[in-house]
């Protein structure tokens, strides 16, 4: 089931970021997010615990990914597809007509989840994560 998510999320959410990523978002930065009227942020709950989410802002027509994971043993079972159709869903009843996002170009699944879900690469920024881990450019076009 996928849900906004909100603060009593906010523990299962840092888990899953710091057991995914080498340089995680901190707790301000979610609490931020989460209080932000511009982001809309979603988690995928199992047995009612956060397995998923995926955090972005909405600006005008267009809406930047910025976030998504998906705690380890739940990896390759379609929840990054799920909450990536939940947001798709979302995002075209407000009638956003575009999605933004950057990627580790090392970070092949990721990359392969977006272009299934029809996400075209469009650029790529230098050494954006560290000195040679450069970023990928997507969008999704609705």
């Amino acid at each position: 089931m996928i849900v906004s998510a909100s603060n009593k999320h906010l523990e299962q959410i840092l888990f899953i970021e710091r057991a995914s990523f080498s340089k995680p978002w901190t707790e301000y930065h979610f609490k931020s997010d989460l209080n932000n009227k511009i982001s809309m942020n979603w988690v995928f709950l199992k047995n009612d615990q956060a397995v998923g989410y995926l955090f972005g802002w909405h600006v005008m027509d267009e809406y930047h990914l910025n976030n998504i994971a998906v705690a380890e043993p739940f990896r390759g079972t379609g929840i990054g597809v799920h909450l990536l159709n939940n947001m798709e869903l979302h995002l075209k009843e407000i009638e956003v007509k575009s999605v933004f996002l950057e990627v580790s170009s090392s970070n092949l699944p990721a990359r392969k989840l977006y272009e299934k879900m029809s996400f075209l690469p469009k650029g790529e920024r230098k050494d954006y994560y560290t000195k040679g881990d450069d970023a990928v450019l997507y969008t999704l076009e609705f």
